[in-house]
């Protein structure tokens, strides 16, 4: 009984001073406009290429368990070479290599620019390791210098299959190559600027690796210009263009090498008129796999300060602004198939050409487009997978879906997987979302509809999001081991003092932050709250291992021996974590009550709600969060022991 007197004094505490600051908080909920989380959204858009990975090594740096392993490991074996890995393009597992191209470039383009971001979100890490395993498969396709795979798998073929890419057998054609009779310019040029942006990207991480990615763009550079032509293709990924794509290259080279020919040549490409003739500086559509001209003329204004190129951005913008199409809920609708990936690809021209010519205009564009796509929408709900606590479940995705074959529908069911970060189609004109694997133009992902989504992202968690949600880790200073010291494992599960359904449990429970501070270890949970630490040193002092994530209070385990592998929890006695640190600052006390009575009474969808602090992710901050957070008021880190 004094336990629980104990426990009711603090809930007590928490619900007077709850109501004393909600009494006297302005009622227009407009002055404490909350803002999504857009560094988890962003994280989650980032982990989805992890879907969608091809080759051997695809299960390695892998969030999702369900893709159990390797698969398309003998593509290249016909023309013999091993030109294994990159990314499948959508639902299929078609490697085409337009999209493939776009996808690398544009995300390369989106760390350069946003890197702050990255760091700041915890976020680089992972980016970086997508963008390598894109450029690892683009060298392995560049045998020699005037050489470039670019499709494995016949789309017509690969399309009569429905099931996990592991379990698609045989092996697949290499459908087309680039070489010095057929340049394949578009492609070709998609390629150089992403390994060029990689240089760029990674040559403070591995100068060796940078410079390769370097050298390879520069060769395919002098291949596709050398004598352009738009590359072969099935009617899959009919390319209008090509010479905004070698643009784009020699833009990424001029920056690499700051060689003024490359900035002539990419302005001299960057005004050439596609094959339909359209006046490229009077360009009403977006960045898209077909359409680069508008971020060739934005870097070339940004850099050079050229004002037809600005005036040609701007241009752009005013249509998108003011002239294009939009649902009754401000969606703007440039084509019906995948909407969404069009309206984040202007948001994240918008949020880049807002550095080159500032406008308050161009910032609030942006966020209502990405705002909508996340839950601020007619619907309720977040158009991207994973996220906030309502998306669909028909996305249209094999390896996600679980069927296999076509037999009984079994292609047709709601998904068995969280395709958690994928940017799924989106709504028609009228703001309607039809929920059905078979309507592809609502419901279909890809390699392309996320790679401008993450650079928006980082463009909203840079404007309107909170970027010290997850603080970047100090640089650790390690002490020179000896180089045949014993490295060992420590395991464990970690979980909730709270009761939530299963599905929100497996959502709450990963991405915890499980680090051994002093030697520069760490490791995050999975959906089940387990968490591996390789290469732990020998320590009979006992090491310390720090556990956090956002809103949560940070625990510290002490004096954890090793001399041998370690588990120190289990999925039976899990440690135990504390809800209602909202800043970070070691203690769930006043400050946390402020930022809760800030959103009580939200829910997914208005301008308060913050689904960080939704305890449960019911959609709702109410008594029943409260109640959780209160358990533990006035604790600190201390408190746990």
């Amino acid at each position: 009984m004094k336990k629980s007197g104990k426990y009711s004094g603090k809930v007590g505490i928490f619900f007077i001073m709850l109501a004393l600051i909600t009494s006297i908080l302005p009622s227009n909920a407009e002055v404490f406009a909350a803002s999504y989380d857009y560094s988890t959204a962003l994280r989650y858009a980032i982990e989805f290429y992890d879907a969608n990975k091809c080759g051997k090594d695809a299960v390695v740096d892998n969030i999702f368990d369900w893709r159990t392993g390797p698969c398309h490991i003998t593509d290249g074996v016909d023309v013999g070479l091993d030109l294994t890995g990159g990314y499948h393009d959508a639902g299929d597992h078609v490697k085409f290599g337009l999209p493939q191209g776009y996808a690398a470039s544009v995300m390369g383009w989106s760390i350069y620019e946003f890197r702050d971001v990255f760091d700041a979100t915890g976020n680089t890490e992972k980016m970086l390791s997508q963008l390598k395993y894109f450029t690892d498969y683009f060298l392995r396709c560049h045998p020699n210098p005037t050489t470039f795979y670019y499709q494995f798998g016949d789309g017509i073929i690969d399309h009569q299959y429905w099931g996990a890419p592991e379990l698609q057998v045989g092996d697949r054609p290499t459908l087309y190559v680039a070489n010095p009779s057929n340049p394949a310019t578009d492609v070709v040029g998609e390629a150089v600027a992403a390994l060029a942006l990689m240089y760029l990207n990674y040559k403070s991480t591995d100068s060796a690796y940078a410079d390769k990615c370097l050298k390879a763009a520069k060769e395919l550079y002098q291949l596709c210009k050398a004598s352009p032509k738009i590359g072969d293709y099935q009617f899959f990924y009919q390319s209008t263009s090509m010479y905004d794509d070698l643009a784009w290259g020699a833009i990424w080279l001029y920056v690499a090498e700051k060689d003024q020919q490359y900035m002539t040549e990419a302005k001299e490409y960057a005004l050439k008129k596609n094959i339909n003739q359209e006046d490229p500086l009077k360009n009403k559509w977006t960045m898209c796999w077909d359409n680069m001209y508008l971020p060739v003329h934005l870097k070339i204004a940004e850099l050079t300060g050229d004002p037809v190129f600005k005036t040609s951005v701007e241009f752009n913008l005013d249509y998108w602004l003011n002239t294009v199409d939009k649902t009754p809920a401000g969606l703007r609708v440039l084509h019906y198939w995948g909407v969404l990936r069009y309206a984040a690809a202007e948001s994240m021209i918008a949020f880049l050409y807002n550095r080159v010519s500032p406008n308050q205009k161009y910032l609030d564009f942006a966020q209502s487009q990405m705002d909508y796509i996340l839950g601020k929408n007619p619907a309720n709900m977040s158009y991207e997978i994973g996220f906030g606590n309502r998306w669909s479940s028909f996305v249209h995705h094999r390896a996600a879906q679980g069927g296999q074959g076509y037999e009984n529908n079994a292609d047709k069911t709601p998904a068995k997987y969280v395709l958690r970060g994928a940017l799924i189609g989106g709504p028609d004109k009228t703001d309607t979302f039809k929920e059905s694997v078979d309507e592809y133009q609502y419901t279909e992902v890809a390699i392309d509809y996320n790679a401008a989504f993450v650079g928006a992202l980082a463009g909203m968690a840079k404007h309107f999001g909170a970027q010290t949600s997850i603080k970047p880790s100090p640089t650790q200073t390690v002490s020179p081991k000896p180089s045949g010291e014993n490295k060992y494992t420590i395991t464990g599960y970690i979980s909730l003092d709270f009761q939530v359904s299963s599905q929100s449990s497996q959502f709450i429970k990963e991405g915890f932050r499980v680090e051994i501070p002093n030697v520069g270890i760490y490791a995050q949970t999975n959906s089940n709250g387990y968490f591996e630490l390789s290469g732990v040193p020998v320590s009979t002092i006992g090491h310390t291992i720090a556990i956090s994530k956002k809103n949560f209070l940070k625990r510290e385990i002490g004096k954890v021996v090793v001399t041998g592998n370690v588990q120190i929890s289990n999925s039976t006695s899990p440690i135990l974590m504390w809800i209602g640190d909202t800043n970070g600052d070691g203690a769930i006390n006043m400050s946390d009550i402020m930022a809760y009575a800030m959103v009580f009474n939200s829910t997914s969808g208005d301008g308060k709600y913050k689904q960080d602090l939704d305890v449960n992710q019911d959609g709702a901050i109410n008594m029943s969060d409260i109640i959780t957070v209160a358990k533990h008021f006035s604790a600190s880190t201390s408190s746990y022991n």
